[in-house]
């Protein structure tokens, strides 16, 4: 049985550590080919979804008995056939298949359709030999039967086949057929998640009864030790301050008049300074679609926008508002917008606003109901849609926009974007990745996430940035191996550790998202 290669061990050996990512990553990247392989011992997909996650389970409780010379794939299927052998010996009658629930695992070849309408002992049988490879001796010792009923049993399975598909007599056709089937077929989220919530279930678990034992014990010692005596404190005195002799102090009229006129006169001056170059003056609506309502009437165009307002357009409506020294900003239909007291800052409602790109001497702030967006760099461009339940969709055209939830910054670049939900954090991702990784990132909800290991098998070069905000937002011991990976794609700049990054130097973190924000460009 041959041996897997490195990285697959350096998994096996993290989990059996306990390593939560270890696990989460080794498990995803054979749950797909255990739950195939289960479909066809079964052919039933309620079954063979219980048991992938009985496989899995077992697999978690048993990880310490994996060994260094065999295949952990192997040994998982060795698992499946136990776990499956129990459950068809547990069933009180044969059910017909069902194809059309099985019409996935059918999807590239016919052959699965006819391997599915064997007797159960045949149909596994065939299964293990001829497509998974299984000698006729290791098939003997997994299922418990004589060498010579695996043989017969064989044999028959193959002439049903073959009665079911003339062809399938020409070995070659047969070979060529088996090539063609699904090797992996991903299981349905729930599976997924019950085999991940029941062992962080026990972990928790695990962890309480460590913390009762060991408060028993702490208990037990103090009272054999016995009540330790508190010193008293001793008192503190402070000594009697020297009295100093005071200065009098002679009130001059025509100076204080003086100083107060003055004060009065540089205040105006600065009042005026401000007036006249803050980028509140001058927000003049440009151009108008529809009728939007501003304050409660119809606005057209040259309006203001001034502090403390609000615009709302329908379904029919859109503004356009040029904002002096920051660019030009679009409101969308079916938007709510205002602005506050702060002069670059505007608050989204619910809608969707489009900031252009521009020269700009400001950076403009976007509050919404879940999260503070704001540029940082001058003169960006981004989308930002917000909907009726708070839910906020950023894609970033130019420029950087950092995201502030949960007390967590979040940085954003060009051809980036990011989903805020309530609970979860804002991870950004390129809006290339994956649809996988894309769904797991905007899912994210933090340090018990179960997909941290899925999360770090999936990431690219591209990713370094999400890679790095995740760093942050993982355990300890998960940080290390997200550390590792990043490290292989963007290497740590001079003066930034590891022994730093896990123990989150915000100096030495902002260093490399700097030095990754380099690469980028």
């Amino acid at each position: 049985m041959s041996s897997d290669n490195k990285f697959v061990r350096s998994l096996i050996e993290n989990a059996k550590q306990g390593n939560n990512a270890a696990i989460e990553q080794l498990f995803q990247m054979n749950l797909g080919k255990i739950y195939a392989f289960a479909l066809r011992l079964t052919a039933s997909k309620s079954l063979a979804e219980s048991i992938t996650k009985e496989t899995f389970i077992e697999a978690w409780k048993k990880i310490n008995l994996v060994r260094s010379d065999a295949s952990f794939l192997k040994w998982l299927s060795a698992i499946t056939v136990y776990q499956t052998i129990d459950s068809l010996r547990s069933k009180k009658q044969k059910t017909k298949t069902d194809h059309n629930e099985l019409r996935e695992l059918e999807s590239k070849d016919e052959l699965d359709k006819y391997i599915l309408d064997l007797p159960d002992q045949e149909r596994m049988i065939f299964v293990l030999n001829r497509i998974e490879g299984y000698t006729i001796e290791e098939i003997s010792d997994m299922m418990g039967i004589k060498k010579d009923q695996v043989s017969v049993h064989l044999d028959i399975a193959i002439t049903k086949l073959v009665n079911s598909e003339s062809s399938l007599s020409d070995e070659s056709v047969m070979k060529e057929k088996i090539s063609k089937v699904i090797p992996e077929l991903q299981p349905s989220v729930e599976v997924r998640n019950g085999i991940f919530s029941y062992i962080m279930d026990e972990k928790i678990r695990e962890q309480k009864e460590l913390e009762k034992i060991s408060a028993s014990i702490a208990e037990k010692e103090k009272l054999e030790k016995g009540a330790e005596e508190i010193p008293e404190e001793k008192e503190s005195y402070l000594d009697e301050e020297t009295a100093k002799p005071k200065k009098q102090f002679k009130f001059n009229p025509e100076l204080f008049k003086k100083i107060t006129y003055a004060i009065l006169g540089l205040t105006l001056i600065i009042i005026a300074y401000i007036f006249i170059t803050s980028p509140s003056s001058g927000w003049e609506v440009i151009q108008v679609s529809g009728q939007p309502k501003y304050d409660n009437s119809v606005m057209v165009k040259g309006d203001g926008f001034s502090s403390e307002s609000n615009i709302e357009t329908d379904a029919n409506s859109s503004v356009t508002v040029a904002i002096p020294e920051m660019g030009r900003l679009l409101i969308d239909n079916s938007s709510v917008i205002s602005r506050t007291k702060n002069d670059n800052e505007i608050k989204l409602d619910k809608g969707q606003i489009r900031k252009f790109e521009g020269d700009a001497s400001y950076l403009l702030t976007v509050l919404t109901p879940l999260a503070k967006f704001t540029e940082l760099y001058k003169g960006g461009a981004f989308r930002l849609h917000v909907d009726d339940n708070g839910m906020c969709k950023l894609t970033v055209e130019s420029g950087w926009v950092i995201v502030n939830i949960k007390e967590f910054d979040s940085y954003v670049p060009k051809n980036f974007g990011c989903l805020i939900t309530r609970g979860k954090y804002a991870i950004p991702y390129p809006s290339d990745s994956s649809p996988q990784l894309i769904s797991l990132l905007e899912n994210f909800s933090g340090i018990n996430d179960p997909s941290v290991g899925t999360i770090l098998s999936l990431m690219t070069t591209k990713e370094t940035l999400s890679l790095w905000h995740i760093i942050q937002l993982i355990s300890t011991e998960n940080r290390s191996i997200a550390f590792d990976r990043l490290n292989e794609l963007v290497p740590t700049p001079a003066g930034v550790t590891k022994a730093g990054i896990l123990a989150l130097n915000k100096t030495m973190l902002l260093d490399w998202r700097q030095e990754i924000e380099l690469k980028m460009d």
